[in-house]
C-alpha cells in the first residue's frame, strides 16, 4: 500500500474499536465462516451474535462499549439503510456518528454462494469499516426552528386548499398568483361531476364558498397581479421578493360597477373565456372575481384616461408603479397548475384553421353559463346547434412525434365523457362520437363510463388522423382498429381532448426555487411513493398539476397532503442529518467557485467569508470538487473517511485474486439491497462503498484506488436532473485523467442506477467485471510485448 491520504480530520493516536458480528439466524453465517472472519479483525473487542437486532442485543452492546470505555463501534450485519438508525440509537454515550455498518448480507451472503470468496469479501467490507471509523468525528443533528409563515404560489382549488388548511391550524398564509384573480383552471371549467354520482354539477358554486372563506381568513393574505422574482434560503427560511404589478385601480377604492369598461374604446380578445369572446382593456375577468376589483391590461391600455375620467370613486390611478414585496416564510408550497397543448405543433387537427375545432376547455367555456354563449351549445362558425360532435383523445397526449408529450394526461378521458354525457342530457338529439386509444376511466369512474354508454354516447377505438374541409362541411379521417375500417366523418364540430403541459408559472418558479424537474417539466417528487408532496428543496412542497396531470379530487388531496407536511417542520422544526458541507475558513480564499458550483445555493458569501446553510445543502459535494484550495469537506463523508473505506476494501489482496470498487449513491446503495434482496448473484470481485453524491468523488480517489490494488472503478449513480450533467461530465474527466496516467479507461464504468431495476445493475456489475478482465488482459499483452523487445 501507499502511504495513506490525510485531511484536517485525522484519529486519535490510540482509538479503542468495539466490532459486533452478527449470525442473523444463519442468513450470514450459512455462507460466511464466522470464526474466520472474527479473527481476521484487529479490535480491542469483536463479538459475535445470533441476532445483534434483537433487544437484548441492543442491551449487551450498551453496556460492553460503557465497559470497555470504547471509542467507536463497528456493527457488521445487514444493511445500513434498514438499520443504521436503530443501531445509531443504541450506542449511548457514544455520539451515533461513531458508529459504522458493514453490509454482510445483502451485499455478501445473499448474493455469494461460494463460502471461501463470500468469508474473504465479509473480511475486507468490516475490514472498510474499521478502517473509516478510525477517522469519524462527533457530529450533531441540524435542528431548526422555522418561522411560522408560508407561502403558497398559485391561487387554484390545489392552492387555496393548502392555504386554508394552514390557515386553520394558525399559521400565517400568503398567496401569491400571477394572474388578476384566484381560481386557477378550475374556475373556468364550468361543470364537475364525482366518480359516485350520475350528474353534473357547478364548478363555480363549489369553489367560490372556497374563495370567500379565503379571502375572509384572517391568517391569509391574497396577492394577485404578482410574481416572484428572487428567494434565499437563510437559515431554515426563505427570503422572497415579490413583484406586484399595477393594476391601476385601487383595491380599496374599486365598487365593480363596471362604468370604466363602459366607456374604455379598447376591445381584445378574452383570455379567461379561451378568446371565444372580447373584453374591454379595463376589465374583471369574471363576475365573482376575488378580488372583486377591475384591472387594466397594460399591453393593450392606450392610456386614453376615459376610464379614470368616469370613475365615481376615483379609483382608477393610470400612474401607478409596480411594487416590490418582502416575504420571509418558513416553507413554500407549490400550486403552479398548468396550461393546455399548443395545437401550432399538430396543424393536421386544424385548431389554428377552423373555427370549428376547439379544444375541450373551450367547450367547457361555450357550456358555461358566464361563458361566451351564457351556456348555449352553439358551434362557433353558425351559432346553431351541432347535429354531430367528434371528440378526439389522446391530442398531444401519449405522442412519440415530436413536441407530443408521451406521458398520458389521465383526466382527458373522463372530461370527455363529462361534456359527452352533458350534451346527451341538455341536447339529446346531438350525436357524439369519441375516437379513442384506450378509455381510461379507472375505478368508479368506471360506473360514469358505462352511464355515458347507455346514453347513446358512440366510441370508436382509433386516433384521428387529420381533420380538412371537405366541400365546406368538417370530416375526421380515422381509422377504426376493431373493425380494420377507413372512414371518414363528418361533424359540425370537433373537441380536441389536450395534453396537460407545465404551465409557465411553474417553470419560472421551479428556477428561483431551484426545484428539480422531471422529464416532463412537471416538478419533480423526493420520492414518488413515500414523498409524494416533498421536492428535493427541504421546506418546499408540490401539489395539484405543478406536479403532474391530475383530476380536481387528486389535486385537493395532495393539497392537503401537502399542508400537512408543511405544519409538521413548523411544529417540530427541521431536523437535517449532519452530512454537510463544512468550509475550512483558514484555506479558503474566497475565490466563489463553490457559490458558483452549489446547485442548491446552500453556499454564499455572508461578512466576508464563504458560509453553508446546513438546511439548503444536501452533501452532493460539487463544491468540494469546485475548490482548488481542498478548504471544503462533507462531513461524514470527509477524505479521510472515504481513503480510509478504498485501503480497508483493497487490505491483504491476494496475488491473483481481483477486486472493484464500485462507488453508490444513495438510490444506487438500495438497488444493490434489492439485488440481496431477491438472491440475485454477481461477482464476488465487486466491494461496495456508500458515497452521498458521485460528485463527491475527485480523481485522487480514483487514482488512489487503482494504484493500491483496485482491478475497476463502477460509479453508479440515480439522474438526479439537478446534478446529472456535472456527473457526467466528471465521468469525462476521470477517464481523461486515466489516459494522462496510462491507465486503461476501460477501467471505469459509469451506470444510472434506479431502485426498482436492481436486476440491470446486477447485470451491469457482470458485464464490468468481464470488462476488467478483458483490460488486465490487454495490459498484461502490452507489458509482455515490451519485456520481449527489452530482451
Amino acid at each position: 500500500m501507499k502511504s495513506s491520504q490525510f485531511s484536517r480530520y485525522a484519529p486519535k493516536s490510540s482509538i479503542d474499536i468495539g466490532v459486533f458480528l452478527c449470525r442473523c439466524g444463519g442468513n450470514i453465517s450459512d455462507t460466511v465462516d464466522i470464526e474466520k472472519l472474527k479473527n481476521s479483525i484487529d479490535a480491542k473487542v469483536v463479538k459475535e451474535f445470533e441476532n445483534l437486532c434483537s433487544i437484548k442485543c441492543h442491551k449487551t452492546i450498551r453496556d460492553i462499549v460503557l465497559e470497555e470505555n470504547l471509542d467507536r463501534v463497528v456493527i457488521a450485519a445487514c444493511s445500513p439503510i434498514t438499520h443504521k438508525k436503530d443501531f445509531q440509537n443504541q450506542v449511548a454515550p457514544l455520539n451515533p456518528y461513531l458508529l459504522e455498518m458493514a453490509n454482510l448480507r445483502e451485499q455478501c451472503s445473499w448474493v455469494h454462494s461460494d463460502g471461501d470468496k463470500a468469508t474473504d469479501k465479509a473480511i475486507a467490507l468490516t475490514n472498510a469499516a474499521v478502517e473509516r471509523v478510525k477517522y469519524a468525528q462527533p457530529l450533531e443533528t441540524v435542528v431548526r426552528k422555522i418561522k411560522k409563515t408560508a407561502a403558497v404560489i398559485g391561487g387554484g382549488i390545489s392552492g387555496i386548499t393548502a392555504a386554508l388548511s394552514l390557515a386553520n391550524q394558525g399559521i400565517k398564509v400568503y398567496i401569491i398568483e400571477e394572474k388578476p384573480t384566484v381560481g386557477g383552471n378550475m374556475i373556468k371549467i364550468g361543470k364537475l361531476f364525482s366518480p359516485e354520482k350520475m350528474v353534473e354539477e357547478c364548478a363555480l358554486c363549489l369553489f367560490n364558498p372556497l374563495i370567500n372563506e379565503a379571502l375572509d381568513h384572517k391568517n391569509i393574505d391574497i396577492i394577485t397581479s404578482a410574481e416572484l422574482m428572487a428567494s434565499e434560503r437563510r437559515a431554515g427560511n426563505f427570503d422572497l421578493l415579490i413583484e406586484k404589478k399595477p393594476r391601476y385601480v385601487k383595491e380599496d377604492k374599486c365598487i365593480a360597477c363596471g362604468k370604466c369598461a363602459d366607456v374604455c374604446p379598447v376591445v381584445v380578445p378574452d383570455q379567461w373565456n379561451e378568446n371565444l369572446m372580447y373584453r374591454k382593456s379595463i376589465y374583471k375577468p369574471f363576475p365573482q372575481s376575488v378580488p372583486d376589483v377591475y384591472t387594466i391590461d397594460e399591453e393593450n391600455c392606450i392610456k386614453c384616461g376615459k376610464c379614470a375620467d368616469t370613475c365615481p370613486m376615483n379609483a382608477v390611478d393610470l400612474n401607478m408603479k409596480k411594487e416590490i414585496i418582502p416575504l420571509t416564510v418558513g416553507s413554500i408550497v407549490m400550486a403552479t397548475g398548468h396550461k393546455g397543448f399548443d395545437f401550432k405543433h399538430r396543424p393536421e387537427y386544424g385548431h389554428e384553421k377552423y373555427e370549428d375545432v376547439i379544444t375541450q376547455m373551450e367547450l367547457a367555456r361555450i357550456m358555461g353559463v358566464n361563458g361566451p354563449t351564457k351556456g348555449k351549445l352553439l358551434t362557433p362558425s353558425t351559432g346553431k346547434v351541432p347535429d354531430r360532435v367528434v371528440m378526439i383523445q389522446c391530442a398531444g397526449s401519449r405522442d412519440e412525434k415530436p413536441e407530443g408529450k408521451r406521458y398520458c394526461s389521465k383526466v382527458c378521458c373522463m372530461v370527455a365523457m363529462k361534456h359527452a354525457n352533458f350534451i346527451k342530457r341538455y341536447y339529446p338529439d346531438t350525436e357524439v362520437i369519441i375516437c379513442y386509444t384506450d378509455m381510461r376511466t379507472p375505478g368508479m369512474y368506471e360506473n360514469y363510463f358505462r352511464y355515458g354508454q347507455s346514453k347513446g354516447i358512440k366510441l370508436i377505438r382509433g386516433r384521428p388522423g387529420e381533420v380538412i374541409d371537405k366541400d365546406g362541411k368538417l370530416v375526421v379521417r380515422v381509422e377504426d382498429t376493431l373493425r380494420s375500417e377507413q372512414l371518414e366523418i363528418e361533424t359540425d364540430l370537433v373537441v380536441l381532448s389536450e395534453a396537460m403541459e407545465p404551465s409557465e408559472g411553474t417553470l419560472k418558479v421551479a428556477d428561483k426555487l431551484n426545484v428539480g424537474l422531471n422529464e416532463d417539466l412537471f416538478v419533480k417528487e423526493k420520492h414518488p411513493k413515500i414523498k409524494p408532496v416533498n421536492t428535493d428543496v427541504e421546506g418546499i412542497y408540490v401539489c395539484g398539476t405543478a406536479q403532474g396531470p391530475k383530476d380536481i379530487t387528486d389535486s385537493v388531496s395532495q393539497a392537503n397532503a401537502a399542508a400537512s407536511k408543511v405544519s409538521e417542520i413548523m411544529n417540530g422544526g427541521l431536523e437535517i442529518e449532519p452530512i454537510i458541507a463544512e468550509v475550512d475558513h483558514s484555506k479558503c480564499d474566497m475565490c466563489g467557485k463553490c457559490i458558483n458550483a452549489c446547485k442548491y445555493k446552500a453556499i454564499y458569501a455572508y461578512d466576508g467569508r464563504v458560509s453553508v446553510d446546513p438546511i439548503a445543502c444536501n452533501g452532493c459535494g460539487i463544491c468540494v470538487s469546485s475548490c482548488p484550495e481542498g478548504a471544503i469537506e462533507i462531513m461524514g463523508q470527509t477524505d479521510s473517511q472515504i481513503f480510509a473505506m478504498i485501503s480497508g476494501m483493497l487490505k491483504d489482496k491476494k496475488d491473483g485474486e481481483k477486486r472493484i470498487l464500485a462507488f453508490l449513491d444513495y438510490i444506487g446503495y438500495v438497488a444493490a439491497d434489492n439485488i440481496g434482496i431477491n438472491r440475485i448473484s454477481y461477482p464476488e470481485s465487486i466491494r461496495i462503498i456508500r458515497v452521498t453524491s458521485i460528485n463527491r468523488l475527485m480523481f485522487k480517489h480514483i487514482l488512489y484506488a487503482l494504484e493500491n490494488g483496485a482491478d475497476g472503478i463502477f460509479l453508479g449513480a440515480y439522474p438526479d436532473d439537478m446534478v446529472s450533467s456535472e456527473t457526467k461530465e466528471k465521468v469525462r474527466e476521470f477517464k481523461a485523467e486515466l489516459i494522462k496516467n496510462g491507465i486503461d479507461p476501460d477501467r471505469l464504468m459509469y451506470y444510472n442506477v434506479y431502485a426498482p431495476y436492481f436486476r440491470g445493475l446486477a447485470a451491469k456489475f457482470d458485464e464490468f467485471d468481464k470488462q476488467v478482465d478483458m483490460s488486465l488482459d490487454k495490459y498484461e499483452t502490452i507489458l509482455s510485448k515490451a519485456s520481449s523487445k527489452d530482451i
